[in-house]
């Protein structure tokens, strides 16, 4: 992405804190005469940054207080629902299948050296918490944001943020499912090994492939789960889909 103006630049070096959570979300920003000092520019280009990523969604400001950092909030229409039956969440993947194959051949394309570390640094985390025996969920969620925030949009990476809560929902039930079997854990790891080697060797049209490929396989590993599964771990966590079902007239859950 060129950036163009002072104000573009100092509002990519503001992201790029907030992503990398040396501003973390309710963080205060500093004042503008601070961050103008900082960066050496004048305040007006200082009130051009912050306006950007106002818009952007990654700051506000409340009348008589500081600017913080800030995220899309439940109740402004910004959220989207749990998947709520097997056929929910099949569908939801199909859905993330068509959005993230771009996503990763955007970041293939434009991923700084630095952003390319921190998909790898989410990928070892999937890593350790997969030898550790812990579920993963959250590091495995990271892995896709990072791929959203290396794409250098921050369209793509509000857009992804969309999808963190039922993504984290899915991912926990596909996850759980991919652990019982080693043939499944050996898979997704190679799977997203694939991912990152074509962010890193820059090679969009292997990242596009690499990302449908893993997301097609993961439909058809929730499909092949057995009535073992989903009487145990997998219905345990089903119930969080007919929570939200029960506030929807006509949900549908699919019986294994």
């Amino acid at each position: 992405m060129q950036l163009h103006s002072r104000a573009d630049r100092l509002a990519e070096a503001l992201r790029e804190r907030i992503h990398g959570g040396a501003l973390p979300l309710g963080s205060k920003l500093a004042s503008e005469q601070t961050i103008a000092a900082e960066f050496q520019v004048s305040r007006t280009v200082v009130r051009e940054a912050v306006a950007q990523l106002k818009s952007d969604g990654l700051l506000e400001t409340r009348k008589g207080a500081a600017t913080r950092v800030s995220a899309p909030k439940e109740g402004t229409g910004r959220t989207l629902s749990m998947p709520r039956s097997i056929d929910g969440l099949v569908g939801f993947l199909e859905v993330r299948r068509s959005i993230e194959t771009e996503m990763a051949a955007l970041a293939a394309a434009r991923r700084s050296e630095r952003q390319c570390r921190e998909v790898e640094a989410a990928l070892l985390s999937i890593d350790r918490a997969t030898r550790d025996g812990s579920s993963g969920v959250q590091e495995d969620l990271d892995f896709h944001l990072a791929i959203g925030h290396a794409t250098d949009n921050a369209y793509w990476t509000q857009f992804v943020r969309l999808f963190a809560d039922p993504m984290r929902s899915a991912i926990g039930v596909t996850r759980a499912n991919e652990a019982r079997r080693k043939d499944f854990a050996v898979a997704v790891a190679d799977e997203h090994r694939r991912i990152y080697d074509a962010i890193l060797h820059q090679d969009p049209a292997e990242a596009r492939a690499a990302v449908h490929l893993h997301l097609l396989n993961a439909a058809e590993r929730i499909m092949e789960a057995d009535t073992e599964f989903w009487q145990h771990e997998g219905g345990d966590l089903a119930q969080l889909w007919a929570t939200h079902a029960l506030s929807e007239p006509g949900g549908r859950r699919r019986k294994p």
